[in-house]
């Protein structure tokens, strides 16, 4: 049996990660059917489960039945039974998953959700509690691993043999979201066209892999206790950088100049980072020697979805289903026109970003 686990992260919000994210899945699990696709929500917002669990008002129905139950059956009961003297677990007593056909008709029979909880947020102070136990001096280290062995634990329970995970992360560097990342093999960062962006790609080499832009930061870093010294202490491996999806690509040339010109210093910086670490990435077979080379392999365009991606969240519809027809029915009762040409370039890079999985 093996695992694959992607989280898609960036401590900046805004970025597109969740609707790249749902519709990768959505292709990948369709073009993988041997597989066991698991998508993990791990943003208290819970939008890529209202978008499994049916779109719009039916998903989130849907999701709030999941939470209404008294026993969840979801990422919140997960933690509740970590919590509960678990952390140290090799196998769970039941699935937390769900079956996500079962709700949504569009989504490939393979793919199952553990869903998203309203009340996550909340338990990120019990969970920081947990993790300092003076009791127990392997908690941190059993508790941001946890996920990793849920994965291991549900695909033991199908007849699967292989599993790819795709997980949605919440911006916040809090507890829950360093749980998926240390769980994770690799990474993907979506980023957008403004200097946000590469900021948050410098946050991201600080926080995870102790990267610091000057001396000074890493002298102060030096005096305290940070997320990348408890890796070092227990010998935890990290995410490997695999892709950085450059969200909000237009094909209007004016913008799209400016927007290639924010692009140009996002790859130049993520290209010395390589340069100066290449083991924080993806291991390549062929090592680019040139900023264009690299910018080949881990830079990819996805364009915005704009009215596909609001009839594709409202509907449960993955993007590429949309094709099916042009004029859709949204909740309200409102029909939308969606011509196929309108779309046809976020549609062809979706599919060139989930080759690469």
């Amino acid at each position: 049996m093996s695992t694959a686990i992607y989280a898609f992260y960036n401590n900046k919000g805004g970025v597109g990660k969740t609707t790249l994210c749902q519709n990768a899945a959505c292709l990948y699990a369709e073009q993988n059917p041997d597989k066991l696709i698991l998508v993990i929500d791990l943003c208290p917002q819970a939008n890529i489960s209202q978008f499994f669990l049916g779109g719009g008002k039916k998903g989130y129905a849907e999701n709030q039945r999941l939470q209404s139950q008294a026993t969840r059956r979801n990422i919140v009961g997960f933690m509740d039974w970590v919590l509960s003297g678990n952390s140290g677990f090799t196998s769970i007593p039941s699935s937390y998953m769900t079956h996500v056909s079962r709700h949504n008709k569009e989504i490939a029979a393979n793919l199952f959700l553990i869903a998203g909880d309203s009340f996550l947020e909340s338990l990120s102070l019990a969970l920081n509690f947990a993790t300092m136990n003076p009791g127990n001096i392997n908690a941190w280290a059993e508790y941001v691993t946890a996920i990793r062995r849920l994965c291991e634990a549900e695909l033991a329970r199908t007849d699967f043999e292989e599993m790819t995970v795709f997980i949605d992360c919440n911006p916040s560097f809090s507890v829950y979201t360093q749980m998926a990342l240390v769980s994770s093999d690799h990474i993907v960062i979506p980023v957008m066209a403004d200097y946000s962006s590469l900021e948050g790609i410098k946050g991201i080499m600080m926080l995870l892999y102790g990267k610091y832009p000057s001396s000074a930061a890493k002298n102060y870093a030096d005096k305290v206790l940070t997320f990348n010294k408890q890796i070092q202490n227990f010998n935890l491996p990290l995410p490997k950088i695999f892709e950085l999806p450059f969200n909000n690509f237009t094909a209007n040339m004016g913008v799209a100049n400016a927007y290639a010109s924010i692009k140009n210093e996002i790859s130049r910086f993520a290209w010395q980072q390589y340069q100066a670490d290449p083991s924080v990435f993806a291991h390549l077979s062929s090592i680019p020697t040139s900023n264009k080379e690299w910018e080949d392999i881990f830079m990819s365009n996805v364009k915005d979805f704009h009215t596909s991606g609001k009839v594709s969240s409202s509907l449960g519809i993955p993007l590429h289903k949309l094709p099916k027809k042009t004029k859709y029915t949204m909740p309200d009762g409102t029909e939308v026109n969606i011509p196929k040409a309108n779309y046809k370039e976020s549609l062809d890079h979706l599919e060139d970003f989930v080759s690469k999985l």
